[in-house]
């Protein structure tokens, strides 16, 4: 894998793109809460933006602890930018614009092919990153409309923001406790859509995982035959040594007799 950061060593570029998704969506959050005027909406994106800020968070982290030069990566890698950018305060990911720049342009300098080819050469880790990301979306845009298009209903069942993302997060999981539900024909439409999409994106999810857990059961397998051969291999050459030992011994005395003849003679 190849460095694509001067002051990080990052796991992977499905990695680094997956940050760059979400930094990218954290800041569209803020432009779509300026945009719009409806308070529930907005609480809903605020909530999501806090959650992304998580994201940032063990990213930051994670870039501090593997920078082969911590000082540089905070001071000449604007390190400091991306800690303001992780905070869950509400402007703090305007920060991130800088990061977003500097990945843009790594990831121009780095070329599109080799993109490609190390997308290609790890495609377990970039169906992770990209499932994860659709997730992110599916889930705050999905309480988002579901909101907004409920909290107008004459008798709603979806009346908070917090409602409406427990009803996203239920449903994509296809749980479906039926306590939070949409009453308007819209509203079930986006509720099909998600429910759809959830069991899309979590069976890719479940067979991504099942994959990784068979793959690491051969690769045990393999190990533990390989080190039964070693063992085996072992046994025979000390099998061989004790057999060489033992005509050299049997030598010896066959030595040993034919003097006590010729002596005794």
């Amino acid at each position: 894998m190849k460095k694509i950061n001067k002051y990080s060593d990052s796991k992977s570029i499905s990695y680094d793109l997956f940050i760059l998704a979400i930094s990218i969506l954290a800041i569209l959050n803020i432009i779509i809460i300026l945009l719009t005027g409806d308070l529930n909406m907005d609480q809903v994106l605020v909530i999501a933006n806090f959650t992304l800020s998580l994201f940032l968070m063990v990213d930051f982290v994670y870039r501090v602890s593997v920078a082969e030069n911590k000082i540089d990566y905070l001071v000449s890698g604007l390190g400091w930018l991306d800690f303001l950018g992780s905070l869950p305060l509400f402007w703090m990911p305007i920060f991130r614009i800088f990061r977003i720049i500097r990945m843009i342009r790594i990831f121009r300098n780095f070329g599109l092919s080799n993109i490609r080819e190390e997308i290609h050469t790890e495609p377990a880790s970039s169906v992770l990153a990209g499932i994860s990301f659709l997730v992110i979306l599916v889930l705050q845009f999905g309480s988002y409309l579901m909101i907004g298009i409920e909290s107008k209903a004459s008798n709603p069942n979806i009346t908070h923001p917090l409602d409406s993302l427990w009803w996203a997060i239920v449903t994509i999981t296809t749980v479906g406790y039926g306590d939070r539900y949409p009453v308007t024909d819209l509203g079930r439409i986006i509720g099909a859509l998600v429910i759809l999409l959830g069991v899309i994106l979590f069976s890719v999810l479940t067979s991504y995982f099942t994959n990784k857990f068979s793959t690491r059961v051969k690769e045990v397998d393999l190990e533990n035959s390989a080190d039964l051969k070693n063992d085996i291999s072992e046994l025979q050459r000390m099998l061989e040594y004790q057999q060489t030992a033992l005509a050299e011994i049997e030598r010896q005395l066959a030595r040993i007799e034919k003097q006590l003849e010729q002596n005794t003679g």
